[in-house]
């Protein structure tokens, strides 16, 4: 169990150093974003981004999750490797080409605003996100960490420059994040010798009817966790405005830090719980790290709601300031998300991906229907609360159904005690009064010590026998 554990901390910690950089990148220049740009620019491009991140998957049918996967049952054969990469890769290439050809005559008879940097866009991340996964699936961790921390340097530098520097308009996100994508794909490539694994010889039908197998269940299940992340944001733009849809994207990116922190574990999460899924202790070892990963992004989450009335005004521009009503409904979901896709982990250990997809797909169907029906009336804490409850029935729904065939349980006790908690802080936060805060801040500073004694301890223990 120690060694797992282990195993799997050593994992995060690589991960978390390179994705610390990608993920927090839209967090950081969110005060760029926020003062040189105008609200309903700005809201425009997220929704942009919002329609990339759900189509860049489907292009590569979702092929990015699948060779991460099956690359793990191979990685002690060069030969297995190869008939891996090159039954993908030479799908892939397929379909970006499709891509350009079906994309480029639509261009010229609807009108997109920036068409140009939404195709290169969609074809650099659909890459990157491919051969991210890949050097994951080898083992390469810190190799995947090295190249996201290239695509952070690239991105900030470029909006640094575009923006500020040549006051270009909001399209310099969509150029910045291309550019940061080719950069990072050309390391991944020349850094792991990609290529000495591509062989037309290597090209297996077998093999890709196993993926497709594997992967195209993920797509539902991706275009269901994009309508339940960002349908609220389309419905948003339609019934409210574009200017509306910037102030709750403000919002999202301070409560996705919670998501962003929870990204980076899962994905090593995800690959221990594949090797491990046939062990004896498998189910102990689960339970343990269901519990722990609740109470370490509890912790997060709420410590980010305390923090927040005192740094809020400091990130953001005048205009942006209704942002601060709706962060702590978002960062309760996240909560719930993390939970879900912890569980959700076993899934994909198993290659169950059409359990995923079932799931995901029912929360999506209760995203929009609360949307649509209260949007109008309740305005943007419609679209968080709609995305609260969909990551509830998700989270709820999955720890159902994985502990009828393995024991995985969250401590019941626990759990009521730090939602109640939560609860007395979003009172407090809500009145938002400096005395309040400060007293609520150390309150919760104080349970928080209390409820992570242990990994304190650990850690203390560690600093001691490194100064000896």
């Amino acid at each position: 169990m120690m060694e797992k554990n282990k195993e799997l901390a050593i994992n995060t910690i690589i991960i978390f150093i390179g994705k610390f950089c990608t993920q927090f990148v839209s967090f950081l220049l969110i005060p760029i974003y926020t003062h040189y740009l105008l609200t309903a620019d700005y809201g425009y491009i997220d929704l942009v981004q919002t329609y990339i991140t759900l189509l860049a998957p489907i292009i590569i049918l979702r092929f990015d999750s699948a060779i991460f996967r099956f690359l793990i049952d191979c990685r002690k054969s060069d030969d297995k490797k190869s008939e891996v990469i090159s039954s993908s890769f030479y799908l892939i290439l397929l379909q970006i080409i499709i891509l350009i050809i079906i994309f480029i005559p639509i261009s010229f008879f609807i009108k997109i605003n920036y068409s140009n940097a939404i195709l290169l866009n969609i074809i650099f991340i659909s890459i990157s996100s491919f051969l991210l996964q890949l050097t994951r699936g080898i083992g390469k961790n810190v190799d995947y960490s090295i190249g996201s921390i290239i695509s952070a340097i690239i991105t900030i530098g470029l909006n640094i420059l575009l923006i500020i520097k040549f006051k270009y308009n909001a399209a310099s996100i969509l150029y910045a994040s291309a550019a940061a994508n080719i950069f990072c794909s050309i390391y991944l490539i020349i850094k792991n010798k990609i290529y000495k694994y591509l062989s037309i010889k290597k090209f297996s039908i077998k093999k890709l009817k196993e993926m497709l197998k594997y992967a195209l269940p993920m797509i539902p299940d991706g275009l269901s966790w994009w309508i339940v992340n960002v349908s609220d944001r389309t419905i948003i733009t339609v019934f409210i405005n574009s200017a509306a849809n910037g102030i709750y994207a403000v919002s999202s990116k301070f409560s996705n830090i919670l998501s962003s922190i929870f990204q980076i574990f899962n994905m090593s999460w995800q690959e221990s719980a594949s090797i491990h899924i046939k062990d004896d202790d498998r189910d102990l070892f689960f339970t343990d790290i269901l519990n722990k990963t609740y109470v370490i992004f509890y912790s997060c989450c709420i410590l980010i709601l305390v923090c927040m009335p005192f740094v809020f005004k400091f990130f953001i521009g005048i205009e942006y300031l209704d942002a601060y009503k709706y962060i702590p409904v978002l960062l309760l979901g996240n909560l719930f998300s993390a939970i879900a896709n912890v569980i959700g982990g076993v899934y994909i250990a198993k290659k169950e991906t059409n359990k995923v997809a079932r799931t995901t797909v029912m929360a999506a169907i209760i995203n929009i229907a609360i949307n649509i029906l209260m949007i109008k009336i309740y305005g943007l804490y419609a679209a968080a609360v709609s995305t609260l409850l969909s990551y509830i029935v998700v989270a709820i729904y999955r720890y159902i159904d994985v502990n009828k065939g393995i024991s995985m349980k969250l401590n019941r006790n626990l759990f009521i005690i730090t939602m109640a908690i939560f609860i007395f802080s979003s009172i407090f936060y809500y009145i938002n009064n400096l005395v309040l805060n400060l007293l609520n801040l150390l309150i919760i500073i104080i349970i928080l010590i209390i409820l992570n004694k242990n990994m304190i301890l650990i850690v203390l223990r560690k600093i001691r026998r490194i100064k000896k």
